[in-house]
């Protein structure tokens, strides 16, 4: 049995591989949200952890888009992210934190209010995770039509952040910004219709403190594309678009053909092991056990045959050096009982008997008794 359950574990290998060598580790497709959240970035400074509280329980409502720029983390320590709160503070002309931006402008910290506004162009957009033996390229793309032509400030901001991000001094902070890519390589004119790709690599990836690993944990990040600017003749900028989702799983994305073939093959060897296992109990509860030792009185042993599943006792052969006068009868033993008797033998050396047994359900079968020498006087018999 054991032989079988080896050879099925190894043919299981090529399966498990199959799995694992995949170019897209996850990949997902998003339609556009037709509203959104008004975009609201804080910039972090000491003693704001109350004011941080209030924000992240808005995000979670939807009442806001919160992103959390970790500013001052180099100088108060615990690992996060700087350079790219550093830059994007010094975008909005911010000289001190904490701070806020609503809707693309350095705004109060008073002036935050729960609005959630229509998106005026429509960003329909696909993520994939992509590597070897482990993610290695994050590639987005996105596709819109621009409803009226885009002033030339318009960008398009590529944000990557945390939903639950821990420092090393174990410290919470929801939302919080890892990475941030803005990018004007697309068509601005009117009722042009853009096929806009971003790609991030490892390296970059590993410098933001991103680890998406084989991507089964790749939930933990989330992706928003975000785009500011305006549309030709417009005397101001603002958010035109916001699209947030969460990085797609392994799981949630892997092709189902690719998890159902190994795991109907993985089923079929479970079962096959399970019947196996099931045959082997049968077995050795069915099969009857031959035992017997040298009687007290000469030339005689006294044998003893248990059954498992009813027998029917068949021919009794002694091999050489030996004779009986007389024989195990030829009979019926119903299951689960004991028969016990005698055999009369001459002969010396050790004896060999194989008794021939019919088992029910489980057939023909050949018990052996050995026992040694009786002038040894070791008159015990260990079953086989």
């Amino acid at each position: 049995m054991r032989v079988v359950v080896l050879i099925l574990s190894f043919l299981l290998i090529p399966v498990a591989g199959a799995i694992s060598d995949l170019s897209v580790y996850s990949k997902g497709s998003y339609e556009s949200q037709l509203d959104a959240p008004i975009l609201v970035e804080w910039f972090h400074g000491d003693g704001d952890e109350n004011q941080v509280e209030l924000l992240e329980e808005m995000d979670r409502d939807g009442e806001i888009t919160l992103l959390h720029w970790r500013t001052g983390a180099d100088e108060e320590g615990g690992g996060l992210p700087d350079d790219d709160a550093s830059a994007r503070m010094m975008y909005h002309s911010m000289e001190s934190t904490p701070a806020v931006a609503i809707d693309g402008y350095k705004e109060n910290v008073s002036d935050i209010r729960p609005e959630v506004r229509k998106n005026e162009v429509l960003i329909d957009w696909n993520i994939q995770l992509i590597g070897s033996s482990e993610v290695e390229l994050l590639d987005i793309t996105a596709t819109w039509t621009n409803p009226h032509a885009l002033n030339g400030a318009t960008q398009v901001h590529v944000f990557i952040i945390e939903s639950n991000a821990v420092d090393s001094r174990g410290r919470e902070i929801g939302n919080l910004v890892r990475d941030w890519a803005p990018s004007s390589s697309f068509n601005f004119a009117n009722n042009s219709t853009n096929n806009w790709n971003e790609t991030i690599t490892k390296d970059h990836l590993d410098g933001a403190g991103i680890s998406l690993g084989d991507a089964t944990h790749a939930d933990e990040y989330e992706v928003l594309l975000v785009m500011i600017g305006g549309f030709e003749n417009e005397t101001s900028n603002r958010v035109l678009s916001i699209q947030r989702a969460k990085m797609p799983t392994y799981w949630q994305s892997v092709d189902n053909g690719s998890i159902l073939t190994p795991a109907i093959l993985l089923g079929m060897a479970i079962v096959c092991i399970g019947f196996i296992i099931m045959a082997e109990k049968k077995r050795e509860s069915g099969l009857p056990r031959l035992e017997g030792t040298w009687s007290s009185e000469a030339n005689v042993l006294d044998y003893k045959i248990t059954t498992g599943n009813s027998i029917d006792i068949g021919d009794m052969t002694i091999e050489k050096g030996w004779r009986s006068s007389s024989r195990i009868k030829k009979q019926t033993i119903s299951a689960k009982s004991v028969k016990e008797g005698k055999l009369k033998v001459t002969g010396s050396g050790k004896l060999s008997l194989k008794l021939a047994v019919k088992v029910d359900q489980l057939g023909d079968w050949i018990l052996d008794l050995n026992l040694p020498d009786p002038e040894s006087n070791n008159s015990k018999l260990e079953p086989d």
